[in-house]
């Protein structure tokens, strides 16, 4: 037989009663202060990454660091910068916290104080913050740079491009030339035989930061062709390791007739998946005039788009896969890329040069 209970109201209204009296009855015992606490402002003696467990004065956000000192049992409140940092209070000990740094701390023009609360008082510490948000290109001099957006890179003493791991036995660690543009702006040189790496930035104050990724998912041409890949054309000649200009060592000099192309291409069973790109990137330098184009063609022209030959200097071009295809028909794989001359002036040559080429 199924049982049915019935509540009174009286009775209700007792155990509501009892409800809340055992909640302020908690609360208040909580916002007691314990006898195990020390009935004094909190003390910081050293800061260290946790990871390592290495003393730094400058934190990198989002990452996880141990304040050592006194008095930190109580602690009710990190801030950096003024804003409040997260802890795990089962974690405290009178001499140890653990304390999360908020990606969303501002980094420049701050006061660089980490302040630190407990039931007793508060205390300042002098900690600057390091982040990488982005990064861009570019080539000056003939040579490839990398702009470091962030801060606070004030006291950068190293920048260095990591590829592969310790893990995989293919570590390889390159140290950069780098100029600090301002406490927001790193400016390094790409070292050479880079094609792709994580960029290191290490401050004079312990704090390490990473990039994202740099370079190509796919080389195609980067001071040399990649072994998968050959090349072919019409209406012309081609150098595969011409030091005439260059961004590294070598680049591709095309000789042009009007309308012929260079092309590059793999054989069969080397193709490459469609959907794990997203745009292919190449640096072109110019020697002709102003306005001369060339084609950048996909699949054998079964798409292109055209794009402009600035003489006398390298233009770096990422092209979305999407625009070769902007109304849809994208094919499963990449088996082939032309660069076709495109400038319909006439002329009986042209010459431009192909380097750090591949796909992202």
């Amino acid at each position: 037989m199924k049982k049915e209970i019935k509540l009174t109201s009286k009775y209700v209204s007792f155990c509501l009663l009892v409800i809340i009296a055992l909640f302020f009855s908690c609360e208040s015992e909580f916002n007691e202060t314990s006898d195990n606490f020390t009935s004094a402002p909190p003390v910081v003696l050293s800061v260290s990454e946790a990871k390592e467990d290495k003393s730094v004065t400058q934190g990198v956000l989002d990452n996880t660091y141990i304040i050592r000192g006194e008095n930190l049992a109580s602690l009710v409140a990190v801030y950096f910068n003024n804003v409040k940092a997260s802890f795990n209070p089962a974690l405290l000990t009178d001499g140890i916290a653990f304390v999360k740094i908020p990606e969303e701390v501002p980094v420049l023009g701050q006061s660089n104080k980490m302040k630190v609360e407990n039931l007793f008082g508060t205390t300042e510490f002098d900690f600057s913050l390091l982040t990488v948000t982005d990064f861009t290109e570019a080539t000056v001099g003939g040579k490839k740079v990398v702009n470091l957006i962030g801060g606070d890179f004030s006291e950068t003493a190293f920048v260095t491009f990591v590829s592969g791991s310790e893990a995989n036995g293919n570590l390889v660690e390159r140290p950069a030339e780098f100029t600090i543009v301002s406490p927001g702006e790193i400016q390094a040189e790409v070292p050479s035989g880079v094609e792709q790496a994580f960029i290191f930035v290490e401050t004079s104050r312990g704090a390490v930061a990473r990039s994202e990724s740099y370079g190509f998912s796919f080389s195609i041409y980067i001071d040399g062709l990649n072994a998968t890949w050959q090349t072919s054309e019409w209406g012309g000649t081609h150098d595969l390791a011409s030091n005439e200009q260059a961004l590294g060592t070598s680049s591709v000099k095309s000789i042009r007739e009007g309308w012929s192309g260079l092309t590059f291409f793999t054989l069969a069973g080397e193709e490459l998946d469609f959907d794990d790109f997203t745009s292919i990137s190449v640096s072109i330098y110019g020697t002709g005039a102003p306005g001369d184009k060339f084609r950048l063609a996909l699949n054998d022209f079964d798409a292109q788009v055209e794009l402009e030959l600035f003489p006398g200097e390298w233009t770096k071009y990422v092209v979305p896969l999407s625009d070769f295809y902007p109304n849809g028909g994208a094919p499963d794989q990449i088996f082939r890329i032309d660069f076709q001359e495109a400038s319909n002036t006439g002329l009986g040559q042209y010459v431009f040069y192909i380097d750090d080429f591949g796909l992202l």
